[in-house]
């Protein structure tokens, strides 16, 4: 029992390079032709001290000097120029192989890498757009970010690196040690004796490296944070003259990365040269037997090739600790977000519906975000198929919370939410949310054209069928007018636009889904009183046979509904029309006296 945490920690240890391995599995025919070329590549390598030996023999007979090679050049008995000038050629077509197989080692192994690279990005991007909405409502868009850009990018770099040397840097090492103890083992014991010392600081600095590396990632996720908000936040910045503040915000950000890279830096780099130098003491060493035992000249500079050969496989390998190090905090982070479980997800039984009639049901539902956040209490509500029913009460009555729900955003923590009399939690959310359109306050345009902005509702959608939507929405004459018509570019947000015509483009995109069931939150709160007109007459159209439920502060835009719920709370106090609910409702009555009283105050808001 004592022995069991050591092997789960070993396998926990493990198990993201484990995860990261297991990407390159589609791509493995690709992958060991590279490792396939990185071992002929080791092998050629190791060759070299043979070949410059053999080069060395017959250049340097006895060990002569140019006088001497001269003559054996021409005599009958040394070798003949033309054998000579063959064995000489053997270093260049050496060379051409090596570089010719490292080449291709290099090249499968990045392509390999690039392409889990981007089947990393892409499976860690859907993990998160599926998660349910109270992820994000707790996430920073920033680290979110850096998370799909930075973290998988350390990760397919290290996977580079790592997957070009781990196999073809010790194979290379055994060969050339195998090379230069073949042409004379004492030598190369006395070369290679210190070897193993080079391990010391590559373990003394791989903890460090590590632990550095998950603060860069942290860091980096702090800056990105900075900057999405900033970008995001600029007009609020601007309005407070808080240039100044965010700049030293991000000032202190990029000092604190700088600090902390050099930390890696450091203890990576730092390696290198304490490698350098234990092998620098081995050579001094090789060197004093050279002369001790008076070894040849050709035997000398294969021994010394064979020496300096395996300087790079021992520097790569006493790197591979500290990347995987590095590369742990980095494939940490992006596994662990892939298996952040979501709060919503499609029941393994969940059914999936083509169309739907669009009676909408609340039986008895209650809903918190949080332990001290009540936002529905025991609210019970049933909506006809085709009702046009509207949400009014002060804000935090829960009204948004409701259109949340019916969307799926959120489970209810008791009763449920039934759409024509299925649990919600038994459809699938694809087809459930195919069944709704909607249009928030907080409309969102995506930086495209206007086109594709509407068709955003329905991707398949033909051009006639986007500009009918946009007549409909009362759009369409405001989008010719514009330098490209639809083809123009809205800017970020829809920036280019005022707050109406974003609104309308929202509302033409609802439109353009047409679905059973419409959701109106504040959907003509940024139209002139005119527009609102125009935007009421087309809604009436529009929700001829469907289930449309409204939330506005405006009654002006709700008059008319078949059913009135008033909120309170997190709470239905009353329900009923417009008339009824002025003779039954106090709190209805205030508010329409509040509004009405007060109307250009009201129409201005």
């Amino acid at each position: 029992m004592s022995h069991s945490p050591e092997p789960s920690g070993f396998r926990s240890h493990w198990q993201p390079y484990a995860e990261l391995l297991s990407y390159i599995r589609p791509y493995k025919g690709r992958f060991f032709l590279g490792v396939g070329m990185g071992v002929l590549f080791a092998l050629v390598n190791g060759s070299i001290p043979l070949i410059v030996k053999l080069v060395g023999d017959r250049i340097f007979p006895g060990g002569a000097d140019q006088q001497k090679i001269a003559e054996a050049a021409t005599s009958s008995t040394g070798p003949g120029l033309e054998a000579v000038l063959w064995v000489c050629l053997l270093v260049p077509l050496v060379m051409i192989l090596r570089g010719f197989f490292s080449y291709l080692n290099a090249y499968e192994m990045s392509w390999v890498s690039l392409r889990v690279l981007n089947d990393i990005r892409s499976k860690l991007f859907a993990s998160i757009v599926n998660q349910s909405q109270g992820f994000f409502d707790k996430a920073q868009t920033g680290r979110l970010m850096s998370r799909i850009l930075s973290d998988t990018g350390v990760a397919q770099s290290t996977l580079s690196q790592i997957s070009v040397n781990l196999f073809k840097q010790p194979i290379a090492l055994i060969a050339g040690i195998a090379a230069v103890m073949w042409i004379d083992w004492k030598f190369s014991l006395v070369a290679l004796v210190l070897f193993p010392i080079c391990i010391v600081p590559v373990a003394m600095y791989g903890r460090k490296v590590r632990k550095a590396g998950r603060a860069e990632q942290e860091l980096a996720g702090e800056m990105n944070v900075i900057l999405q908000e900033s970008f995001s936040g600029i007009r609020v910045i601007k309005s407070f003259g808080r240039e100044r503040f965010m700049m030293q915000l991000f000032d202190n950000a990029v000092m604190n990365q700088f600090r902390n890279s050099m930390r890696v830096l450091k203890n990576t780099e730092i390696t290198t040269p304490l490698v350098e130098v234990v092998a620098a003491f081995g050579v001094g060493l090789a060197l004093f037997y050279v002369f001790a035992a008076g070894l040849t000249a050709a035997k000398f500079l294969a021994l010394m090739a064979g020496i300096f050969l395996l300087y790079e496989p021992v520097k790569a390998l006493s790197r591979i600790h500290l990347m995987l190090q590095r590369c742990l905090a980095a494939t940490t982070n992006i596994f662990e977000l892939m298996r952040e479980p979501r709060d919503i997800k499609d029941a393994p039984d969940a059914t999936t519906i083509t169309s739907c009639r669009g009676e909408i049901a609340f039986d008895r539902v209650g809903f918190s975000y949080g332990p001290e956040i009540s936002a529905l209490e025991d609210v019970s509500l049933r909506i006809a198929p085709g009702q046009r029913v509207a949400l009014v009460g002060a804000s935090g009555a829960g009204k948004s919370t409701m259109l949340s729900l019916i969307l799926r955003f959120y489970d209810p923590q008791n009763g449920a939410i039934l759409l024509d009399g299925l649990d919600l939690r038994s459809i699938t959310l694809d087809s459930l949310r195919e069944q709704v359109g909607i249009v928030t306050q907080d409309t969102f345009l995506f930086h495209d054209t206007i086109l594709n902005n509407i068709r955003f509702g329905r991707p398949e959608a033909s051009q006639e069928e986007v500009e009918e939507a946009a007549r409909q929405a009362y759009a369409h004459d405001f989008i010719l007018a514009q330098p490209q018509g639809y083809a123009s570019i809205v800017g970020d947000k829809g920036c280019k636009l005022s707050g109406g015509q974003q609104q309308r483009l929202a509302i033409a995109r609802a439109l353009l889904k047409n679905a059973p069931v419409l959701l109106l939150d504040e959907a003509t709160s940024a139209l002139d009183s005119e527009s609102e007109r125009m935007i009421q007459s087309a809604l009436e159209k529009l929700s001829a046979g469907k289930t449309v439920v409204a939330i506005a502060h405006r009654l002006s835009t709700v008059l008319s509904s078949d059913m009135i719920v008033v909120m309170s709370q997190g709470r239905i106090t009353d329900t009923g029309t417009n008339s009824e609910l002025l003779e039954k409702s106090p709190a209805y009555r205030k508010l329409y006296q509040m509004q009405f009283h007060h109307e250009p105050a009201a129409v201005d808001d």
